[in-house]
Parts: C-alpha cells; structure tokens; sequence
C-alpha cells in the first residue's frame, strides 16, 4: 500500500511526504525501538549464572515504553533523564492518583535494569554476583550512552583510555543509593496483599498502577485478575493431566523393556514399584524407587521418540498451554531501579576483589570529561525526598548541551542505522582505540544540530534520509570502486541485509499473516526437542518479532540465524554474517513452509489463475517491483517445470494407487491435487529465499 501510495503520487514533495508518513506510523517506534532496546540490553529472560535462565516476567513494560517514547519523538535529553533518574523524577510512592508521566518515569529506570541478573530468584547471593550486575549496568551505559569501555576500569586503572580506577568507583558510588551490594534487595513476595505491603514494597519491584487509578482500586482489579487466571490455570491442568493419561502406556511400555533385561526377582519387585503410587510405597519399595531411578523415570525425550503420535499430542499441548498462558492477565509489576536515599560508604576495591578495600571514595564523574576538580553536588529532587539526587545529577551532566560525547554517540549511532557504517565504526568506543571518524566536522556538525533540534530523533531522520547522499543508488561502477572501495566517502549507497525482526516480519506481512495489535506481555516460544525455537502465534498469525519472547538462552531460531543478539550485557552493534543455518533454516523450516503457503494463497486471490500475473504479483509484493526480462523468464521456467513434475507424480500415485502400491513420494504429495498451486508455492517459497528478498539494494 506505501509503495502504491508513493508511485501514485506525482506530487514533487512526494519523497518527503513519504518520510513523513513513515515516521508517523506507529511501526517506526517497534522499528527503531529495538534498536535502543539492544543498546539497553533487552531480554525476557535474566540471564547470568543461572543454568535455567528464568522468565524475566515484567521486562516488556520497559519495552513499551520505548516504542511509546520513539513514536512521539520524546526529546533525548528527556529520554535519557527518565532512564537513568526516572525514580528522582516523580513522587511515585506517595501519589494519591497516579499519571502517565508518573508511570513513565518509573518504568524507564528499567533501563538500568536490563543486564543479566542472578541474583534474581535467591535470598541469598553472594556479593561477586551483586557487583557483576552493577558492573554491567555501568558497561551499558558508557557503552550506549558516552561511547566509552567504562567497566574494564573496575580492576585496574585504563589501559588506553585515561580513566582511573578510582573514577570507575565514582561512577559505582552515583548507584549506591539503589544498587547496593551490601544491602541487596529482593522481590516482595506478598506485595499486593494489602495496602500496607503494597506501599512498604518499593524494592526491586514496584506495583504498577494504572494512570488516573490509586493503590486501593489496582488491589481489587488485582483480585479480579487472579480469579481470571486461576480458571486459566485450571484448563492448564486439565491438559495436563489429559496428556499424562496418555503418557502411561507409552511409559510403560518403555519400562518394561528395561525390566525384561533385569533377573526375574528384581524384575518383579520394580514392578509392583511400578504399579504402586508413590505416596503408598512401602519404605523397600521407596528404597528400590531411588536406587533403581534411572530404569523407573522416563524422560519426554524417550517417549517422543518412541510413539510419534504421543509426541504429535505432546506438542499440540504445549501450544496450547503457551497460548493460554500468554491470555494470563499480567502481574501488576513494574522492573525498577528505586533509589532508597541511604547509600553505604563505596571503597575502590583492589583489583575488583571485593574482599579487599582500598580508599573511601565519594560519587562523581569521570575526570578526563570534566575539569576534575569541580565538586560532584547533590540536592534532593523535592523537599523530604528519601532519594540522594545522584543519578539525576549524573543524568543532567549527561544531558548538557556542551557535553563531548552524549549527542555525537547517538547522531553517529542513528548514521549507522541509516548507512551501514558510522562516522565513528567502533560505535561503543569513542577513546584512543577506537576508530577514528571518518568525517569529524559532520559528525560535530551533527551533533550540534541534534541539540538545535530539541533533541528529536525524528528531525534527524528527516536531514539524513532527505539527504541526496540517503538517496543513492548502491550500484558500484568501476572508477567508484576504484577511488572508494571501502566506501567511507559515501559513494554509493550500501548494500545492507535486512536484519533479523525485519526479515521475520517481512514473511509474514507478505503471507497475510501479521498480527498488528501491539504492545503486552511477550508472544511465547515453544522449544522442540531438537531444540528448535518457534513463536507460538495467535489466532490471527504471528506478532512482530519485537514483541516476540526472546530469552537469553533461547532465541527464536529463524531470527537467531540472522544474528539476533543475546544480551550479554547488552548489543551496541549487530554482527552481520553469512552462514550456512540461514539457507537451510529459510528451506526447511515449517513455519517458513507454512508462510510460503499463504504468501501463494495471497498471490492466487490477488492476481487469479494466470500464471504470468501471479508471477508479476508475487515480485511486486516480496519485492517491490516488477521482475525484469531474465528474472520474468528464469521464473515462468520454474514455474512450469515444477508444475510438470508434480503434475507427473499425481499421475504416477494415482496409477499406483490402482495397482494397490503407494508410489515413490506418495505421502509427500497426500492432498495435493493440484500441480498449478503446488507450483506458485515453491516458487513463492524460492523467492523468499532470494538475496533480492533478504538483502535491500
């Protein structure tokens, strides 16, 4: 409809009208949403030394409000005020009715609280995680934020960059107030119980309250919302215990294999082991359930592999618990950073041991930014605030109009974006070992003219994309290659693969099978067996790859073979490769398959019958375009051969059938009985799998 829309325009603004629409669509926030969300180090998982990895339940708040604060160009300066110091920004605890900015501010300081974590799930840990999760947040920051590698400073004074040891610890001593290693907070676990817990629980996580809603009315909607999942959980149940009714015999007979290879003695007693519940097992019985475990537990695996219609029924039931687990109504909760106001003394620690102490040091900045000698002031954020102003004072440091490197690292960030490359390549490193830019006065030129703009995003947008370099073509003639083959005089327009989301998206937008509602709790996975991650979808098809569940461990596979990152900590620049798991994941993948089936479902309603049409059809919706001369003729030749051959096997498994024998390739082609459609699906499927469809020219 765009492409339509803009070729039907003969207006001469038309490029520009176009940029415009596109900013304004509420596509652009999920867009460039996730490109901050990387920056942050976004996952819905915690990560760090847990082998599980647990569900980081409340973590798409954060990714909400990102999306929300890219489609209204909220300023940057303002953005990352709210990110750092969004909690010394409003009066959250006290508020009698609460407001969407007041929601906004605390849900940003999620930014700080991204990176791996796990100390989450325990009472208990020991202070090497605590100061790991610290470390990491402080990584983000000079990372995504000033351009700096801040966290090697943690054991030793900089190898490069002139910042000292002590600096680091500075810097860790501005987080004293909410993250404190000697006095680590731990989730609430009977918050919403009554009025009192709900306001005493100002720890790790904070009640989410709706705006224009007080504390008393989300404590009854709350109660509401666990009658509604408590059914939720009582159909969980009941699929549950339908599947294991049909795991018995599948169990059993796996069993008694194992026991036939036993002595018949031994054999007999595991038996009645076997036939005994165990809350009723003598204290023998309970001895030989222990020490013969490994013949009496059957792992899924096991039974999967056995029975394939056990393992067919096992896995429609996990689809089936995961969408009703996604209709859950979500917990009240907001992941926050939350300043308490009473910070313990920070000391540099020797070598990053944190069982040996060096000299006390107070909160501050680093030198080699600053004079070094002005004082590090702080005031409260309102009268009575039980809150130290430190992150709000770093935070209006950073936002200065005349600070070095806040706005040329993300002018140079949102340059790559657009152009492949940034002024400076090493977008993460701006010191002495990083890449030097290629263009200084631009990159300068830039930045100031962000600051000029009010810090809009969106302005800059409009000066880049507007801009005839923007506009070239990525063709590469003799004499450019010749005089800039690497490109850093912005000769040409670079070829660049979509990335991951976009190219998930993308399938699905093609094959009519977007589901548009935004925003809410991550669409779940399922993983197979083999350890194959698929989104679980919805009635409508499947959500945008942003609002997909993405846990550190467990990526969605389609979208983990074109380089979506795992957080570790976090990702300031995606890697770009060429893989083999690429071509065979989008050939053999079944979601793919099914996709390729819509896309030519689309093209067959859209173009009609003809071949020649749906082939034109086809381009235009993957590509844009029309094919030209030798793509229009490789594909009519595609077309007809493959409805030749399938043609040919219809013929060969009816003949077969006569003749009381299944034919070679029968079952492959059971339900197939017509070779047109068979053919316009694999080529829409092979035109999937184009470099013209993966790669933007």
């Amino acid at each position: 409809a765009e492409d339509d829309a803009y070729l039907a325009d003969k207006d001469p603004q038309a490029y520009e009208k176009m940029i415009d629409r596109l900013l304004a669509s509420p596509r652009y926030g999920e867009r460039w949403g996730r490109f901050w969300l990387d920056v942050a180090g976004y996952a819905d998982s915690e990560g760090g030394k847990l082998t599980d990895d647990v569900p980081r339940t409340y973590a798409w708040r954060y990714r909400d409000y990102v999306i929300r604060s890219f489609n209204a160009d909220k300023p940057y300066d303002r953005f990352l005020l709210e990110q750092i110091a969004g909690d010394e920004l409003t009066d959250y605890e006290r508020a009698t009715v609460v407001s969407q900015e007041m929601v906004d501010n605390v849900v940003a300081t999620g930014f700080l609280r991204m990176g791996p974590d796990s100390t989450i799930e325990h009472n208990i840990s020991f202070a090497d995680d605590r100061l790991e999760v610290i470390g990491d947040e402080i990584d983000v920051l000079g990372s995504g934020v000033m351009g700096l590698t801040i966290k090697c400073a943690r054991c030793h004074t900089h190898k490069y960059d002139p910042i000292p040891q002590r600096d680091y610890y500075r810097l860790k001593a501005v987080f004293q107030g909410a993250y404190d290693e000697h006095d680590w907070l731990v989730p609430h676990a009977s918050v919403y119980d009554d009025l009192k817990n709900f306001r005493a629980a100002m720890l790790r996580f904070l009640p989410y309250i709706p705006p224009g809603e007080t504390p008393v009315e989300i404590l009854e909607e709350r109660r509401a919302a666990d009658e509604y999942n408590h059914n939720r959980d009582l159909e969980i149940l009941t699929l549950k215990k339908a599947l294991e009714e049909k795991a018995k015999p599948v169990k059993k007979k796996i069993i008694d294999q194992r026991l036939a290879q036993l002595p018949q003695a031994l054999r007999e007693d595991l038996q009645k082991v076997q036939d005994t519940a165990p809350e009723v097992r003598t204290d023998v019985q309970k001895y030989l359930a222990t020490k013969f475990e490994k013949v009496l537990k059957v792992e899924p695996e096991e039974m999967n592999n056995l029975d394939s219609a056990y393992r067919k029924e096992a896995e429609e039931t996990e689809w089936k618990i995961k969408r009703i687990e996604y209709k859950k109504a979500p917990d009240p909760r907001i992941r926050a950073l939350w300043d308490r106001g009473e910070p313990s003394p920070t000391y540099i620690q020797r070598r990053g041991d944190p069982n040996s102490f060096g000299r006390l040091v107070g909160p501050g900045l680093l030198s080699c930014l600053t004079d070094g000698k002005t004082p590090f002031t702080t005031t409260p954020p309102w009268p009575g605030a039980k809150k130290t102003g430190r992150r709000l004072a770093l935070a209006k440091w950073l936002i200065e109009p005349n600070h070095p490197l806040t706005s040329r690292v993300m002018v140079n960030r949102i340059w790559q974006h657009h152009f492949g490359t940034g002024i400076v390549k090493t977008l993460a490193n701006f010191g002495k070992v990083g890449a030097p830019p290629s263009h200084p006065e631009l990159l300068d030129w830039l930045a100031t003219e962000f600051v000029q703009q009010g810090w809009s995003i969106k302005a800059m947008h409009r000066l880049m994309m507007n801009s005839s370099t923007y506009r070239q073509s990525s063709a590469l003639t003799p004499a450019v290659e010749k005089a800039d083959s690497g490109n850093r005089l912005l000769s040409r327009m670079p070829m660049q693969r979509m990335q991951a989301e976009v190219l998930y998206d993308t399938m699905l937008l093609i094959s009519n099978k977007l589901d548009e509602s935004r925003f809410g709790q991550p669409e779940p996975v399922v993983i197979r067996d083999d350890g194959l991650v698929t989104p679980v979808g919805t009635e409508k098809g499947w959500h945008r790859g942003i609002y997909v569940e993405q846990r550190r461990t467990k990526l969605p596979t389609v979208m983990e073979s074109f380089d979506l990152p795992a957080m570790s900590p976090n990702c300031v620049e995606r890697s770009i490769s060429m893989i083999a798991p690429q071509a065979l994941h989008m050939m053999n993948d079944g979601m793919l398959a099914r996709l390729a089936g819509s896309f030519a479902a689309r093209v067959r309603k859209e173009a009609g019958p003809d071949a020649d049409k749906q082939i034109e059809r086809a381009y235009w919706i993957a590509l844009s375009r029309p094919p030209n001369d030798e793509e229009r003729k490789v594909s009519v030749d595609l077309v007809r051969r493959i409805r030749d051959a399938e043609a040919t096997k219809a013929v060969s498994t009816a003949a077969s059938s006569v003749a009381g024998k299944p034919a070679p390739g029968a079952a492959s082609n059971a339900g197939v009985d017509d070779p047109a459609a068979m053919a316009l699906e694999e080529f829409c499927h092979t035109l999937m799998n184009s470099a013209a469809f993966v790669y933007i020219d």
